[in-house]
């Protein structure tokens, strides 16, 4: 795990470990697309289980732009990239074939007992998965906001354009995921080589 000031976030290679451990389990199926949902959108806990299919779902595929009312009654949009689309048309398609009365109202993650799932088996489910993938260390849902927001900064080195992707409203907030690594460290003595 790394560790970053007070943030946890997935490391590159651990959130590849994560969601290759979901994709090859057969009962994983609504938790890997819960869990890469949140990684490519850095959707916080409560917009996630909150979500109904009709906001990510037409009927006919997956919309390009997620409409979210975050904290302060904030309405953002959340642009989708292609593998998230595939992977929620996939997910949509399981969901019809599992229950012929399904509909586009209903809560986009539901739980065994076919009710909304909650927060408390949200963060369960990812303890669970965590182990599984042979990740060392406790992590929260909110971490993997963490990771979007770390792995974002790192690619497009715009505090701006991650402030709005988060839906921050200060960028102060945003701040924590411009943070100096040991590997940022070792690249800058790399440049004063001769």
């Amino acid at each position: 795990m790394a560790k970053r000031n007070t943030i946890r976030y997935l490391t590159s290679e651990q959130k590849k470990q994560f969601l290759k451990t979901l994709a090859d389990s057969r009962k994983a199926w609504r938790d890997y697309c819960m869990f890469d949902l949140m990684l490519n959108t850095g959707l916080r806990l409560s917009e996630t289980i909150n979500l109904n299919a009709k906001d990510v779902h037409n009927g006919y595929s997956s919309k390009e732009v997620l409409e979210i009312k975050g904290k302060g009654d904030r309405i953002r949009q959340i642009p989708l990239n292609k593998d998230i689309r595939a992977h929620i048309d996939k997910y949509i398609r399981q969901r019809k074939a599992k229950d012929e009365g399904f509909s586009l109202s209903e809560p986009l993650f539901l739980s065994r007992n076919n009710k909304r799932i909650t927060q408390r088996a949200v963060q369960l489910n990812l303890n669970k998965w965590v182990s599984e993938s042979g990740l060392e260390g406790r992590y929260s849902p909110h971490c993997l906001r963490h990771t979007v927001g770390t792995e974002l900064m790192r690619k497009c080195g715009n505090i701006r354009k991650v402030q709005e992707f988060l839906g921050h409203k200060f960028v102060s907030t945003t701040q924590i995921y411009t943070g100096v690594t040991k590997e940022d460290l070792a690249e800058c003595a790399e440049l004063l080589s001769v």
